[in-house]
């Protein structure tokens, strides 16, 4: 079972007090033909008011069903339990009214393909001042001048062309500014990023990334980003999540993951990363296969590609606060070690 144990920030000004979300033991389940498969398992964390949270791991880690759930967006054949505490009320599992006095007003989430996620038969005016209308109850005039602001506040030009534009009229750069805009109309308190930069080059990434800070400096906003990219996460999170296998191997201070990391998972991402010092050099990849969820192994999900694993690892390992004694870091490994 993951260890209960929150996150202390070794700064003073983020208190015990302003934790907005507070995620405890969640699973989601899917009901297949081929029997229940669970993609999640007793995930926990929590995040704070103006924190931001990296949640990092390779394609199938579990990432993304896990904000999805808390979104309430899975699959008709998901099955979640545990809880999803925002402000202290328990938003997981909650009638679809209820979810939606939260869901995209005061809890956004800006979703990886901004092309899929726009609706390509409606215009951009339409289908941002739909956000307001139905969540601040804001006229026609007054939606679409809140809209002409905020895209202006992103530095997109003739934002009044833009409005009667449609989403395929637009690079994936500008649609991706378009679809942080919609979930930015309502200030949300809580910002869940799902690779918010894939596919997009450098530069807008980098512009990206400065858009996100802009919000934090300006609002306050808490933000969870949901990469593969570590180098973003690095310049962006407070607290770094690292999943695999649908599990938590290891959280902790950004500091601490990047500089003391005790998983040889998450050392082995940290491995894979290129540089620039070594550009001459091979490039670290991690051998072998993410495991299927219809084959998990038995133990660590990580054992079969570990070149740590004995036969302890036969087993599953929680959660632990390293080094022992620590209130901020911790790894699920049976030999621990920082090895980054």
């Amino acid at each position: 079972m993951v260890c209960a144990t929150r996150l202390t920030r070794k700064t003073d000004d983020v208190s015990t007090e302003k934790i907005l979300l507070d995620v405890s033991h969640l699973n989601v389940h899917f009901q297949t033909p081929e029997g229940e498969l669970q993609a999640v398992r007793d995930v926990s964390f929590s995040l704070r008011q103006g924190e931001t949270l990296g949640v990092v791991g390779e394609s199938g880690s579990g990432k993304s069903q896990t904000m999805l759930a808390m979104m309430g967006l899975l699959a008709n054949n998901a099955r979640t339990d545990g809880q999803v505490l925002f402000r202290g009320d328990n938003i997981l599992n909650v009638p679809t009214a209820q979810l939606n006095r939260v869901r995209g007003h005061k809890l956004a989430m800006i979703f990886q393909d901004p092309m899929t996620s726009l609706n390509p038969f409606l215009t951009v005016e339409r289908q941002m001042t739909e956000v307001l209308q139905i969540h601040q109850n804001a006229s026609r005039g007054q939606a679409r001048a809140s809209v002409v602001r905020m895209l202006e506040s992103l530095r997109i030009a003739d934002p009044l062309r833009c409005l009667r534009s449609y989403p395929h009229q637009f690079s994936g750069g500008m649609r991706q500014r378009i679809m942080i805009a919609m979930a930015l109309l309502s200030q949300p308190h809580v910002l869940i990023a799902d690779e918010p930069t894939t596919a997009l080059d450098v530069t807008v990434q980098a512009q990206i990334v400065a858009l996100l800070r802009q919000l934090q400096e300006d609002h306050g906003t808490s933000i969870i980003m949901v990469t593969h990219d570590l180098g973003l996460v690095a310049g962006l999170s407070d607290q770094v999540m690292v999943m695999y296998g649908g599990r938590v191997m290891e959280h902790g201070l950004a500091d601490d993951i990047f500089y003391s990391a005790s998983h040889p998972y998450t050392s082995a991402l940290l491995a894979s990363i290129p540089r620039l010092e070594h550009a001459d050099d091979e490039l670290q990849a991690i051998p072998g296969m993410p495991p299927s969820l219809r084959n998990m192994p038995a133990g660590c999900p990580f054992a079969p590609r570990c070149g740590r694993a004995d036969s302890d690892c036969q087993r599953p390992a929680s959660l632990r606060l390293v080094p022992e004694g620590a209130s901020d870091h911790q790894c699920a490994c049976h030999h621990p070690g920082a090895k980054a």
